[in-house]
């Protein structure tokens, strides 16, 4: 009789072969490899958010706090893209059709060329480097590896991911930077900004001004040299109605040294951030001082009852200033920020639109500059206030206007110097905006309108329109000395102090006490004096 068979043994287990073992050991090493040249392109393509939230050494004074939900969404953002690249690897690897496998080559070598393409337009000495081949060298260069890849798919695509692996250390060193980042937000104190102080008491006097400054405003070209075609009638009617000059220089050639020492009323040479709630300043003495700490034309203000209030981009006026002021606002300039986010929503918007950078810097020029208008006219128009300060970042490009319609867009393709003249028409429509809230407001019989630029635009031609315009207007007066608008510092004060009251006021007062301009300027903009 046979014996039934034993189910209930189970024979000890196999060891695997030696030969699976290794065929284990090879896949993951190289889904390891394919993983690691999957981030180290996905890190680069998002180069613009690294530079600009990990790799900053002005200690973030120029931009937005740095928030837990900017470094989320860009952590998210490079593991995201690096995963699609790593399922497209696996997928090529396992279809062995040849039209298939040079597709495949052909995309990685695409990935390839515009990863390091971003981190080339990111990083400056990266793009100067990049640069010697010239548009036509890169253009070859490129096309060349394009079609190398479709035509021996199988080595090009050994080559491209070697040369991916052996940036592979980018990527983990910005990860880990941007995690360790994250966790150290997420779990510290939320950081306290200062702020302003508003006056509850009224003004000694009725008398108030609105300083405004436009960015890069050339003289010769907004009255002089005008293009054909190209009517700014409000900017006329504001020279008809003031006293000009024709010979006026800035304190500096950037924003960073003009405004604080347009601000201050001292000859500032250099700057440099000590915090992101700080500035030092160097004098042209060579004496060094805090901005925060230095005296300026709204302490001075307040100091005679006037509430003050300042409106601007660039400089981060309520960090530095905010217990001088009555109001403040400012916006970041597209050239520091691009991809941050107050929520992981937008910023995962900045970070993937930071990828299509000439779009995606006109729709944020148009954001910040619509924010910047709105406030501005609406405290430039406040009668609680008697200084008020606009620094806006116009008429410089990228070009946000079409005069032909009317209307803001982003899609102005036009050029560096067609896009300059359609923002100085815009520059032209909020003057004329700002006139007539005056008007409404009736404040326009006690306002007084300085109007003038941060910068140059053109360092052959370093002049910048500088109009002071009585209340209810005046006389025209030309001023054809050369001269500093450092001293706007002091001419606000002495029309706030009454010393200054109409247009041979201000013509005496230009006479006797204007400041010398620089001799000369640097490379950088820095002023010589």
């Amino acid at each position: 009789m046979a014996e039934p068979p034993l189910t209930w043994y189970r024979s000890a287990p196999v060891t695997p072969s030696r030969a699976w073992r290794t065929w284990r050991f090879a896949t993951r090493r190289e889904h390891t490899l394919d993983a690691l040249a999957c981030l180290a392109l996905s890190a680069l393509c998002f180069s613009q958010t690294s530079k600009e939230t990990l790799f900053r050494a002005d200690r973030d004074f120029y931009n937005q706090p740095l928030g837990a939900p900017t470094l989320l969404a860009f952590i998210l953002n490079v593991v995201a893209v690096a995963a699609v690249g790593f399922v497209g690897a696996q997928a090529s690897r396992r279809v062995r059709h040849r039209v298939v496998r040079r597709v495949a080559a052909v995309l990685a070598a695409t990935m390839l060329l515009v990863a390091l393409n971003f981190a080339r337009i990111t990083y400056d000495a990266l793009g100067r480097w990049v640069e010697t081949l010239g548009p036509p060298g890169l253009l070859v260069l490129a096309a060349a590896i394009v079609a190398a890849s479709f035509r021996w798919p199988r080595p090009m695509l050994r080559v491209i991911r070697g040369s991916a692996l052996a940036l592979s250390p980018v990527a983990i060193v910005t990860l880990a930077h941007a995690l360790w980042m994250f966790l150290e937000l997420a779990g510290g104190p939320m950081w306290r900004l200062v702020e302003p102080t508003p006056f509850k008491t009224a003004p000694p006097s009725l008398r108030r001004v609105v300083w405004v400054l436009f960015t890069a405003l050339d003289h010769g070209v907004t009255f002089e040299s005008r293009p054909p075609g190209l009517e700014l009638p409000e900017l006329d009617r504001l020279r008809r109605e003031s006293v000009f000059a024709d010979a006026a220089r800035p304190p500096a050639g950037t924003a960073e040294v003009s405004m604080p020492a347009l601000i201050t009323g001292r000859p500032v040479v250099a700057v440099a951030p000590l915090s992101p709630n700080d500035l030092e300043l160097t004098m042209a003495d060579g004496k060094t001082a805090r901005w925060s700490t230095h005296p300026n034309v709204f302490a001075r203000a307040r100091v005679f009852g006037y509430d003050t209030a300042v409106v601007g981009w660039h400089v981060p006026y309520p960090r530095v200033l905010g217990s001088a002021l009555g109001l403040a606002e400012w916006r970041p300039s597209v050239a520091y920020e691009q991809t941050r986010g107050h929520t992981v929503g937008q910023a995962l918007r900045n970070q993937w639109g930071s990828l299509l950078p000439p779009v995606h810097v006109r729709r944020l020029a148009i954001a910040r500059f619509a924010e910047l208008g709105d406030v501005g006219l609406r405290t430039a128009t406040n009668g609680r206030f008697g200084l008020v300060l606009l620094h806006l970042p116009l008429p410089q490009p990228p070009g946000i206007y079409d005069p032909a319609t009317g209307h803001i867009t982003p899609w102005n393709f036009t050029g560096a110097e067609a896009e300059y003249l359609d923002n100085l028409a815009l520059v032209d429509r909020l003057v004329g905006e700002l006139r007539r809230g005056l008007e409404r407001a009736r404040l326009d019989d006690r306002t007084w309108l300085v109007v003038s630029s941060d910068r140059w635009r053109r360092t052959s031609d370093p002049r910048v329109p500088f109009l002071v315009r009585p209340p209810v207007g005046g006389r025209a007066a030309h001023i054809d000395d050369r001269f500093n608008t450092l001293g706007t510092h002091d001419l606000v004060l002495a029309i706030l102090r009454g010393s200054v009251a109409d247009t041979d006021g201000v013509v005496r007062w230009l006479t006797r006490y204007r400041s010398a301009p620089p001799k000369d300027y640097t490379s950088l903009g820095r002023p010589i004096y």
